[in-house]
């Protein structure tokens, strides 16, 4: 059976679609917004949601749904497309049968040209390789840690001993929490999780 040819998509001659996405509240879309303006983006949809597939994107949906054969869709990292290989190619050959373009402007890749499908294809592959290899140098350094006696994730902030003597110090009104956060260099949320207050309020009851 003769291999199916990918469709190719014709010069683009409509609007200029952007889409911009940050994966945490924390983080700020005006760099991106402000580029793909900067490049002729007609309109602009945004999410502050995570790549993986799956996840909720209100954005991209509404962004797909508005584009229009010989409109270009616009992003400034591959990244804010996906993640994986197989997600990004399906999304190329989806725009290229709708007659759409997609210009990636951190690498200059244009898909309405032979040339921008290929290196976009490069890139995808490129990029999820880069992915699983840092996920398998994680792998290996927590598997080497806990070959050695310890456990990955994050450090105990109190040792056990210096729970043991904050709890005795609070217990017996020597410090109050704010005393014993601030002798441990850590927050006040962390000598509460870490000591039962309880002990030391009954014992200043009963005083």
């Amino acid at each position: 059976m003769a291999p199916t040819k990918k469709a190719q998509v014709s010069a683009p001659n409509g609007l200029t679609v952007a889409y911009c996405r940050i994966s945490t509240a924390d983080q700020n879309l005006d760099r991106q917004r402000d580029e793909v303006e900067a490049k002729g983006a007609g309109r602009v949809y945004s999410d502050v949601a995570s790549g993986k597939k799956g996840a909720d994107r209100p954005g991209w949906d509404e962004c797909l749904r508005s584009l229009r054969a010989g409109d270009t869709l616009m992003v400034t990292e591959l990244s804010r497309l996906g993640r994986s290989t197989s997600q990004l190619a399906a999304l190329a050959d989806e725009l290229a049968e709708r007659g759409i373009a997609l210009r990636i402007l951190n690498v200059g890749v244009d898909t309405s040209t032979s040339a921008g499908r290929l290196v976009f294809d490069i890139i995808a592959a490129v990029s999820q390789m880069e992915r699983e290899l840092l996920i398998e140098r994680t792998q290996s350094g927590l598997a080497a840690a806990r070959a050695r006696g310890r456990k990955g994730g994050r450090k105990r902030e109190f040792s056990r001993a210096a729970v043991r003597k904050a709890q005795e110090q609070y217990d017996k009104g020597e410090l109050s929490v704010t005393e014993i956060a601030r002798l441990a260099g850590v927050s006040r949320q962390t000598v509460y999780r870490y000591i039962d207050i309880t002990k030391g309020e009954s014992s200043r009851s009963a005083a």
